[in-house]
């Protein structure tokens, strides 16, 4: 039996999303007794899943309340009613004091590879439970091989006990766009050609070297910049940039988005502009390649392994150098049909089914 751990599903992004994804997939192939742990409140975004076979948790309402639940409270109810489950948590977090066996999935270490971009307390709590994960993890799962030689960087103990599955990707670019679903005034933000980039703003994310790049190109084109996403740590340095180079007409910012604005920015973007310095897979390229859209990515950490030949490659973080590819992809209509076709022949490389499949045979 397989006891996989989903309470991250609804409370964090990118491994909420890959928990749902997986614990559907897996649970739908109907290969092996399987049980999801999962939070009370998402008990409706399991509706594919038997009652009997869903573990419900009730009382988390943040992070936590979760790791509290994960290390003390689930290790000891799945051992007492299933001693022989194998236990997924789907995050680096291992139920330390399990007695059952583990499988874990790491997704990055970027707070070992870009110490400077955590704080201290940060740094010093996901060491410390990294540490324990990894050397209690019967099996390690990876979703690139970018991610494979960090752990094998790390800790080099672990190579033998860890598999390369790729994530799966949601293609939502055939799907119609709910109108009803879009704020108001949403449409007059795309009614001017724009470049687009979809993250997190933080200091990895590169968005001021985005912006740097924008700014030396803005007198030779008519398209504004468009930043989607959420306010990360230590943010407020990409706003006073703007600020600073009077960009405040040019550079418009949406905050997180639904996925239907997030729909319509991709299609009608004239390009996508990735500038992360460190991804464990980074998505939105695909979502952006999924849409048609023409992408650029800088040649740093997985990001080469997922866009393969799908997306511009930058070999410099330099904003000089960006702005050469930005420019250069906008106005070689060749090119841009060129890299167009590349990443929509990419994008079918990945599949939340072929992922669901893989991990069966770790399980196995």
């Amino acid at each position: 039996m397989i006891i996989f751990n989903a309470l991250q599903t609804s409370l964090s992004g990118g491994i909420g999303r890959y928990s749902y994804e997986v614990a559907k997939g897996i649970y739908k192939l109907g290969q092996v007794d399987f049980k999801i742990v999962i939070r009370e409140q998402d008990k409706e975004r399991f509706d594919f899943a038997r009652n009997e076979d869903l573990i419900i948790i009730k009382n988390i309402n943040n992070s936590k309340q979760r790791n509290y639940v994960e290390q003390f409270v689930l290790p000891k109810l799945i051992y007492k009613k299933y001693p022989d489950a194998i236990i997924h948590y789907p995050d680096t977090m291992a139920p330390i004091f399990s007695k059952n066996k583990v499988v874990i999935t790491i997704h990055d270490l970027a707070f070992k590879t870009l110490k400077n971009e955590f704080t201290f307390k940060t740094r010093l709590w996901k060491n410390f439970i990294t540490d324990l994960s990894v050397k209690k993890a019967d099996k390690i799962i990876t979703i690139t091989n970018f991610t494979k030689s960090e752990i094998e960087k790390y800790y080099p103990y672990a190579k033998d006990k860890t598999a390369v599955i790729y994530n799966g990707f949601n293609d939502f670019s055939k799907e119609p766009i709910n109108e009803k679903k879009l704020r108001n005034g949403f449409n007059e933000i795309i009614s001017n050609p724009y470049i687009l980039t979809v993250s997190t703003i933080s200091p990895r994310k590169n968005i001021d070297g985005l912006i740097k790049a924008f700014n030396l190109l803005k007198e030779q084109i008519p398209h504004n910049l468009i930043i989607a996403g959420k306010n990360g740590w230590n943010y407020e340095y990409v706003f006073k940039l703007v600020d600073e180079l009077k960009l405040n007409d040019r550079v418009w910012f949406t905050g997180a988005v639904t996925d239907d604005e997030l729909k319509l920015l991709y299609k009608n973007a004239s390009l996508f502009v990735y500038p992360s310095y460190y991804e464990g897979f980074g998505l939105p390229p695909l979502e952006a390649m999924a849409c048609g859209c023409p992408t650029i990515v800088l040649n740093e950490s997985s990001l080469p392994e997922v866009v393969g030949k799908g997306a511009l490659l930058v070999y410099s973080s330099d904003e000089d150098e960006l702005s050469k590819k930005i420019k250069f992809l906008l106005y070689n209509d060749i090119y841009r049909n060129y890299i167009i076709n590349e990443g929509l022949d990419n994008v079918k490389r990945f599949s939340w089914i072929e992922t669901a499949k893989k991990i069966i045979e770790i399980y196995k």
